[in-house]
């Protein structure tokens, strides 16, 4: 008789929270004067978004933008560019004292003397169209400058990028063999069919101003192989099933859309597009986010510039069924691989409790509840409890800030610049029990002091239903903070008088170390993304670890022996690695993500 088949387990059954898709405690934005400021008070944007976000005020204050053509953002381009010397026909220059003086001299300086800012600065002025020189010297040799301005009706790539555009017009049809277009960085908030050139293959129109690509999109060539729409205020229904039928790569990238089911019902209509963007919209951070993406178009290669292999598509895709709530909600994880080298405490007085913590502050996550609470409490998200009966007995608190924390991480950054590691500990300062900070800062669990100090994983997971909120932590500079903290035992019984003259604060705490981690968009092949701080760098800022996986160092206090035949530096790679001797911190952000089961 054949064996029998040992019995499939069954798959465990997944426990999603009930989401509603609206809140009873939101709050409309424009319902008090100054309440949108208000809300973002202390919140650190990276560098990224903030230029996004400084691009998008400019753009939603349309009164104040200056109309611009076409035609004349073309003329300012030129102006700034090596091009205006040689098209100038007031000039009084020849186009050869042009070629072998003024233009020698001006790439010679550039090349040596130039800051790495203006040589960035002079490669965006002149990035007109590619290959600039060889036009130039077509005019030079033939010593006319009418031939430099025909050929360069003739090119094939025209960039007019950061020029305060908000339009086209008719110049851009003299363009006769316009391939590729790029008008990144504009005002543009609406295209004129007309004039939308039939001969494009290739359309960069990001970072603008449009809302809706209904108006255009169908009178897009129908050739057109690449689209560009990142950065710009894109949302609800865009109408992509209008999309020329064989584009390729589409990128939708960084703005506000929200559902992923619409926009894959309309690509799947798309046969040739094999590279999608999505990263920095709000549907790129659900948990059924690449699977469902993979599932649905079986003929992309390439998914926010990561290329999908065999192996991220299975078998067991063809008969998933995705979960409603895969598509509006997933966890954020926060993990300390380890804390290294922190300088061992003093001994605690008796019957006091000492332990590290690590303190992760997150002021968007909660958007909802932020709203509530800024609208009831506009000066802060901290409150206070009533005092205790017993109030003459209760330490004096600390002034609580208008950001929760600030103030201990300011405390923090005070006594790590006044005082040397060995008297770190001297500075501890009473925790007020009466303090209550909503929704903003989590602690991990509590560890003792050792070389090397390990953490829960994952440290902290936060259930979110808005999907808007963690996008935005995303593109915000998380806080973290190492505390250590000792907990003193309660006061044996005895009169009044003599607990007021001893009273000894039921917790004290110091701050070690105060943490900036610059996050990123969240990778759909990637677990989490890992960071790297110690106090040798002389910065808060931690150093993101690009794909380098922090988890799987290792570390050991005893001695690491050479392996015969093999080299120290060898035996150190290939094993674990002996503590660094300065403060050590390594994390991980991430989120949970509906993985492939082969």
């Amino acid at each position: 008789m054949p064996p029998k088949e040992a019995p499939k387990k069954p798959q465990p059954t997944v426990v999603r929270l009930p989401i509603s898709d609206s809140s009873l405690v939101y709050v409309p934005e424009d319902v008090i004067e100054g309440f949108q400021e208000r809300l973002e008070t202390g919140i650190d944007w990276t560098l990224l978004e903030l230029g996004i976000r400084y691009h998008k005020r400019r753009t939603t204050k349309r009164e104040e933008i200056p109309t611009m053509p076409f035609s004349e953002a073309l003329e300012n381009k030129i102006k700034k560019s090596v091009l205006d010397g040689f098209l100038d026909e007031n000039s009084t220059l020849t186009l050869d004292e042009q070629w072998e003086l003024i233009l020698a001299t001006t790439m010679w300086d550039n090349e040596m003397f130039a800051s790495d800012e203006g040589k960035i600065c002079f490669h965006n002025d002149n990035c007109v169209t590619n290959d600039m020189l060889k036009l130039i010297r077509k005019a030079v040799q033939t010593g006319d400058r009418r031939v430099l301005r025909k050929e360069l009706k003739l090119v094939e790539v025209l960039k007019i990028n950061d020029e305060k555009m908000t339009e086209l017009d008719q110049g851009i049809l003299e363009f006769k063999r316009l391939v590729s277009l790029n008008l990144c960085g504009n005002y543009i908030k609406d295209i004129d069919p007309d004039l939308i050139p039939q001969t494009l293959r290739s359309l960069e129109l990001q970072a603008n101003h449009i809302i809706d690509i209904s108006a255009f999109a169908e009178f897009l060539p129908q050739d057109l192989l690449y689209l560009g729409l990142a950065r710009n205020l894109l949302k609800g229904d865009i109408r992509l099933s209008q999309l020329p039928y064989y584009l390729s790569v589409l990128d939708l990238s960084d703005n506000d859309l929200y559902h992923l089911d619409p926009i894959l019902d309309a690509l799947i209509t798309l046969p040739n597009l094999i590279s999608l963007y999505l990263a920095g919209n709000p549907c790129s951070v659900c948990a059924g986010y690449a699977r469902n993406i993979l599932m649905r178009l079986r003929r992309l290669k390439w998914l926010d510039s990561r290329e999908i292999h065999a192996s991220d598509r299975s078998p067991a895709s063809e008969t998933f069924e995705m979960h409603p709530d895969d598509l509006r909600s997933t966890y954020f994880n926060f993990t300390v691989f380890r804390v290294m080298s922190a300088a061992q405490p003093p001994k605690p007085e008796k019957g006091a409790v000492t332990a590290f913590h690590v303190e992760l502050e997150i002021p968007l996550l909660d958007v909802d509840r932020r709203r509530f609470l800024m609208f009831r409490r506009n000066e802060s998200l901290t409150e206070m409890l009533p005092p205790p009966e017993d109030d003459e007995l209760e330490p004096q608190p600390q002034a609580s800030s208008a950001i929760p924390g600030q103030s201990r991480a300011l405390l923090g950054t005070l006594d790590e610049a006044s005082s040397h590691a060995s008297d770190i500990y001297n500075h501890l300062v009473s925790k007020s029990s009466r303090e209550i900070i909503h929704f903003t800062v989590f602690e991990s669990n509590k560890v003792q002091w050792a070389k090397v100090m390990n953490f829960l994983e994952p440290t902290v997971k936060i259930f979110c239903p808005d999907l808007v909120a963690l996008r935005n932590t995303f593109k915000s500079v998380i806080t973290v903070r190492l505390v250590y903290s000792v907990v003193n035992p309660k006061p044996a019984k005895a009169d009044k008088k003599s607990m007021h003259a001893l009273k000894v604060p039921p917790e004290q705490r110091v701050v070690l170390a105060t943490i900036k981690c610059a996050l990123r968009n969240p990778d759909w092949s990637q677990q989490s993304q890992h960071f790297h701080w110690d106090d040798s760098l002389g910065t808060n800022d931690a150093i993101h670890w690009g794909d380098g996986d922090l988890a799987v160092l290792q570390y050991s206090q005893a001695p690491v022996k050479v392996t015969k035949g093999k080299t120290e530096a060898d035996t150190v790679a290939s094993s674990r690695q002996s503590p660094p001797d300065n403060l050590t911190c390594h994390f991980g952000f991430g989120i949970d993500t509906l993985r492939v089961v082969q």
